[in-house]
């Protein structure tokens, strides 16, 4: 049987019906109904193991996390992240899930309503207790809501703008005695965020999973990482590799940050 190899010119027209498909369920249910809709489809599908070659980190969960870990899900945006953790950390484990938008907050928990084992932290965070402004950016006309950032961090187009709590991470969790894993999406905020979580790092040394937007964001915080003893990683064919600092400027994908055993 011959085998034909899917590129990304043959994909093309499914991607462009999938953003039409989108628009229009927006523009009929509205911003906060077309969430719903998208995020209860897309949890669905996960939990039925769909999609496993397009978002791997996401399925690595199951390898990484066992029964009673503690985890944080730093920018839980609609629980995609949580909804997975939980299931794996089970009854005897937690999940902090940080989402400073309301409205992403709210659809959270009704993703999230079968799992009593996480908890909403409702702020953005950064270095001290302050007020900030978020906003869902539009590109190419459509509406981004998982690049969801603070407005002062890049110059876009926003459809929505939110004012939100900031809190300090090291602040926030000092009460944590035990964590074994953090995820962290923010949007190229995140050398603002482990720079200042760098007390919880330290004492409870979790490995850590973040994309890194930005030249100068991913150099930094893979310098703040390998000052505290960290490794980097990336997610090749299911297993961790270290990988070094040029070659994690020419990938596209989350990286992962691994303390030797203490």
């Amino acid at each position: 049987m011959e085998t034909k190899q899917i590129t990304n010119r043959s994909l093309s027209p499914l991607r462009g019906l999938g953003a039409f498909i989108r628009t229009l369920l927006l523009s009929i249910f509205g911003l906060k109904t077309y969430l719903k809709i998208i995020s209860s489809l897309y949890i669905c599908g996960v939990s039925r193991n769909m999609w496993k070659s397009k978002y791997p980190e996401l399925f690595y969960l199951d390898t990484i996390l066992k029964q009673g870990d503690t985890c944080i899900d730093i920018g839980a945006n609609l629980g995609y992240y949580s909804t997975r953790m939980a299931k794996n950390v089970g009854t005897n484990g937690k999940v902090y899930a940080v989402e400073p938008i309301p409205l992403f907050g709210e659809i959270w928990k009704r993703n999230m309503r079968s799992f009593n084992n996480a908890e909403l932290l409702p702020y953005a965070l950064g270095e001290k207790t302050d007020t900030v402004q978020m906003g869902i950016p539009i590109k190419n006309g459509r509406l981004h809501h998982g690049m969801t950032k603070i407005t002062s961090s890049a110059h876009e187009n926003y459809s929505t703008t939110f004012d939100v709590p900031m809190r300090n991470p090291d602040e926030l969790f000092a009460y944590v005695e035990k964590l074994d894993f953090v995820k962290c999406d923010v949007e190229g905020y995140e050398f603002h965020v482990f720079s200042n979580f760098t007390k919880t790092l330290q004492r409870c040394k979790p490995l850590v999973q973040s994309e890194l937007s930005g030249t100068e964001n991913r150099k930094a915080v893979i310098a703040l990482f390998k000052s505290l003893g960290y490794k980097l990683h990336i997610l090749r064919n299911g297993n961790l590799h270290t990988i070094s600092l040029d070659e994690a400027l020419q990938v596209e994908q989350d990286f992962y940050f691994k303390s030797p055993a203490p």
